[in-house]
This record gives C-alpha cells, structure tokens and sequence, in this order.
C-alpha cells in the first residue's frame, strides 16, 4: 500500500480549506472521517498515521494538489460515497454516447450537504437535490437524502467461539441509516447508491446462487471473474477498467472485499445490505434497454481515475411502478485486520465462503 494517505493528511486538508468535517471513533482505536463535502467517509483509519483501508486520492498529500483538487471540480476523493440511482438515466444524456455524454451531476457531488451531530457519537448528512433525467424517464426530480452515521457491534460477538475467533484480530464496524424521499411521486424512479473505494489488489467475493446472472456494462470483466458453485470471486487490480452487475434474485445481502496491509496482515471488508429481488433496481447497462434488476455492481478501474475499484450496491427504489415515495435503509460495514489464516476464518463464517 505505498503512498497511502492517512487520517492525519485528511484531517489537516480539510481544516486548510474550511471543510467541515466530524470524527468518528470506532472500536479498538479505529476512526473514520465524515467530510461535508461531497458527504464521503474516509477510513477506517487503525491510527491517525495510517493510510485508510478504502482508496483515498493523492491530492490530498500535499496543500497545492488538494487546492487544485477542489479548483478542478472532480468528484474523486476516494472514501465511500452515495450516489443517485439510476446512472444511465442522471448521469448520462445519450445513452447510444455514453463516454461522450456522460457527467456527474454536481448537486450530487460535492453536493450541498449540512453536517450535523445530533449526539455523541453520531453524524448526520443531509441535502436537497434537484437533477433532470434524461433517460427511462424524463423530466426534473425533487429528492432529500439524508444519513446517519454511527458505530456498529461486532456480528460475531454472540457466538460461542467468539473469544477464540477473534482472538488476536482487530474489529471496527459502522453503519449508516440513509433515507431517501422525493417531493412528487410520478414516472421517474430513484435510488440511494452507495460506491466504496477500495485499494486493489485484493479479492472480492459475492456469495451467490450457482445460477448468477451478471451483465458487463462499459467494458468486459473477462478472466478476472470467476464463478463458483457458492459465489462470485473477483480480482481487483486497478489496472484494467470493467464494470458488472449481478441480479438481486441470485445474491442474498453481504459481499467481502480480502486484501493484506502493508505489514503482512489481512483485512476484510465487509458490506451487509438489504438485497431485496421485489424492487425494481431501474440501474440499465447503456446498451441493453431494459436489462435491469441488479443490486451489485463492481467496477473495477483502468488506472485513469486514479486506479482504485469500487465495490457498489443500490438501495430500494422510490418513485415510479414502486408507488412510494420514501425509502430507508440501513447500510453495515465491518472491518477485520489480523493474521491471515484468522481472517479467512472469520470470512468463512460471514461469507460462507473459503478464500
């Protein structure tokens, strides 16, 4: 993980530039950064001299690249984020030119959020967003997102094995309740989208029926996927661009993401979500109108943006054929550093996959 950037280079950027941003101290001494700007999550950070787990831009190592950064008006800062749903109908103005039309909208991100604590030990991020779509739907959309962020307890600790599971492994775990809700039902659907950054060169695994149907979108995920009989095992490089997404039918909820620290040690990360196959999931590759339904997408980056990956999963659907107008979700990531083999264990049990 060379020229990772740490809580502390976070931190001092943000504070140079008047960005408002909270801490978040989780279990064990690990932290995470909230930033009002663009409403992102930096971390999990083990000190405040350690790079985050997740991808964060280079920017922000130095004061003259940061300032650059934010004068350029790039949305990549790395971390995780939320999105809107469907990209091919917010994002892109032509779908038979999706490069050439393509574009992030800026009332998403950076945004306007208001970051509040409304008690020790959590934040709140909220803002209005008012976006056009320009495909599936047409017209303009009047939503309010709002999250919560606060620390989560450790999934395993009622086992009876806990001690010895866990036994010489670090946790930290969060969560996020994020609502969305829209000021007029009609035909345009929307979804919350939550994109993490993470450093490549690891492994991550989907648990999944041995029927998954994926769908490549801008770019073939090729041999750097592999389906088993249990899961959906992908390699991710930062080094050759794709993007997939797999139907809600065929997935149940967790995906784990397997990589190894600088010292040797191994972490994973894990993302539960409510995978619910009955919404619509309108997200649509731009070349296959109609193709919809996924709840997971991978994309995997080319070193262009800055070669990180992103493991993705939509929330429920509001607006539309859905008949409702408001959705709440809760969004859990859990996070074990420790010796290899102990990881793998854990993964076992919360996956129920071997690595």
């Amino acid at each position: 993980m060379d020229d990772k950037i740490t809580r502390h280079q976070v931190i001092v950027r943000l504070e140079e530039n008047g960005i408002p941003y909270g801490l978040l101290l989780l279990q064990n001494d690990v932290s995470i950064v909230i930033s009002q700007r663009g409403g992102r999550i930096f971390g999990p950070f083990l000190s405040p001299n350690d790079e985050g787990i997740f991808w964060i831009n280079r920017a922000f190592a130095r004061p003259d690249s940061f300032q650059e950064f934010l004068t350029s008006g790039s949305w990549n800062l790395g971390g995780s984020r939320i999105w809107i749903a469907p990209e091919i109908q917010y994002d892109v103005r032509d779908r038979s030119n999706f490069w050439g039309s393509v574009f992030w909208p800026p009332q998403v991100d950076p945004g306007n959020y208001v970051l509040e604590q409304p008690q020790p030990g959590q934040y709140r991020l909220s803002q209005d967003i008012t976006l056009e779509a320009y495909n599936l739907a047409w017209g303009r959309k009047e939503l309010h997102l709002e999250r919560v962020i606060r620390r989560a307890e450790d999934p395993l600790r009622n086992l009876s094995a806990y001690q010895d599971l866990t036994a010489g492994v670090l946790f930290a775990g969060y969560e996020q309740i994020i609502s969305l809700s829209e000021s007029t039902l009609d035909d345009i659907m929307s979804e919350a989208w939550n994109l993490v950054q993470l450093n490549p060169g690891g492994v991550l695994i989907i648990p999944a029926s041995p029927c998954v149907e994926f769908v490549d979108y801008y770019a073939p995920v090729g041999d750097l996927q592999s389906i088993r009989a249990n899961h959906v095992r992908l390699q991710l490089t930062g080094r050759q661009q794709y993007k997939v997404g797999y139907k809600a039918a065929h997935l149940f909820g967790r995906m784990g993401y397997f990589n190894h620290l600088d010292d040797g040690r191994a972490y994973l990360v894990l993302r539960n979500f409510f995978n619910n196959p009955s919404v619509p999931y309108a997200e649509e590759p731009d070349h296959t109108p109609g193709c919809r339904g996924h709840s997971v997408h991978v994309y995997n980056d080319g070193g262009q943006f800055g070669g990180f990956a992103e493991m993705e999963c939509n929330l429920q659907t509001i607006g539309g054929e859905t008949g409702r107008s408001a959705s709440t979700d809760q969004l859990l990531l859990w996070l074990y550093v420790g010796a290899e083999e102990k990881v793998k264990t854990i993964a076992l049990h919360l996956l129920g996959i071997e690595i």
